[in-house]
């Protein structure tokens, strides 16, 4: 069956008027064009729409079901088109977020508020994941996009700088250090240090290891948290020090201080990540939300 939406267009117009000369002014048409339109509709559908034997024009049986079934036909239509207008500008579907807890307690909710402001019919699944994590779902197509802290890019994933900020000395809230304005960086050496595990974050790890041995010492580590929040935890419990990104002094967890440290400290910068294969144009929206959020105020 080739139906075509311009002829039931057609056909709603002379339903309304049920007058063909009213309908072809209407449709700015001529008659005879407007004719040959819903006799080809009637040779489609293989049934008389209208009942033309009487001085007035009527609709037939036939044409009362078309009559209520063509504007769901044409809205549906309709809809159509514009869904897949949107999806081509990435206005819709289903877009995966990942973020590392840094972002989420600083840049992805300012990302996420810009995003749905311009597209409020784009779904975004947001979850909390480390950057090693980020990485593998980003390269095995899990992942969208990513918000994730000192990671390299690789074959697969492409990594752009956002945002960078230093970072901190974390102790407890009666540790002997808590009451000073500020750390100097050889007084940790003798410190037990509360971290994240490596193959959670190689990168970020690196540049605290590497930041104690420039400072004469290699920091003992006697804990380990998987999340911010176990890491804040211990260090308020008093089993450790740590050395943090600045974005998490923002989470005033209670127990602990956050201090800067003296002297050139090293920062640690936020980043976006996205398959480099990937051409949608919602991770692209996504990607450039991020960036104008990143740029100061």
């Amino acid at each position: 069956m080739d139906l075509e939406l311009r002829q039931l267009r057609t056909f709603l117009a002379v339903a309304a008027e049920l007058h063909f000369s009213r309908a072809a002014r209407r449709l700015h048409v001529s008659q005879p064009a407007l004719s040959q339109q819903i006799r080809a509709l009637e040779r489609t559908l293989g049934a008389a729409l209208f009942d033309r034997s009487s001085r007035a024009t009527e609709l037939t049986p036939a044409g009362r079901v078309l009559l209520d079934a063509a504007p769901r036909v044409l809205y549906e239509a309709e809809r159509a088109q514009t869904l897949v207008t949107q999806a081509a500008n990435g206005a819709v579907g289903l877009l995966a977020v990942g973020s590392v807890g840094t972002a989420l307690a600083s840049i992805t909710p300012r990302i996420l508020r810009s995003i749905r402001a311009r597209f409020p019919d784009l779904q975004l699944e947001v979850s909390q994941q480390d950057t090693a994590a980020q990485l593998v779902a980003l390269a095995d197509g899990r992942l969208d996009v990513g918000l994730v802290r000192a990671a390299a890019p690789t074959e697969a994933v492409a990594v752009e700088h956002l945002v960078a900020e230093p970072l901190l000395a974390a102790v407890p809230a009666d540790h002997r250090l808590a009451g000073g304005t500020e750390v100097v960086p050889e007084d940790l050496a003798d410190e037990p240090f509360v971290l994240w595990p490596r193959p959670l974050g190689r990168a970020f790890f690196d540049i605290i290891v590497g930041y104690c041995l420039e400072h004469g010492f290699s920091p003992r580590i006697v804990a380990e948290g998987a999340d911010i929040e176990t890491q804040l935890g211990l260090v308020a419990a008093g089993l450790g020090v740590s050395l943090q990104p600045s974005y998490y002094a923002n989470l005033r967890p209670p127990g602990v201080v956050f201090l800067p440290l003296t002297g050139e400290v090293p920062e640690v910068a936020l980043q976006v990540a996205w398959r480099r294969t990937d051409r949608s144009p919602a991770v692209a929206h996504f990607v450039e939300a991020a960036k104008e959020c990143a740029q100061p105020a």
